[in-house]
């Protein structure tokens, strides 16, 4: 399933350069082949889920479609 959701945000990210993807430290290796392609797009926030959800409030404000 989480494999599946990572090809499908590539997809999506390869027709809509807004898409982003912010991370948290756990489990972000799943997540390296977004990383490899859309450098700009992805952001890993470390250990600070808070910060992270602030983080995609502001990316989202500015036009941006974001995932975390």
């Amino acid at each position: 399933m989480r494999t599946a959701f990572v090809r499908a945000l590539m997809d999506l990210a390869e027709r809509d350069h807004r898409i982003n993807l912010v991370v948290g430290d756990l489990g972000f290796g799943l997540f390296e082949p977004f990383r490899e392609r859309y450098p700009l797009q992805f952001v890993n926030a470390g250990v600070a889920e808070q910060n992270m959800t602030g983080l995609a409030v502001g990316l989202a404000s500015t036009g941006r479609v974001v995932f975390t």
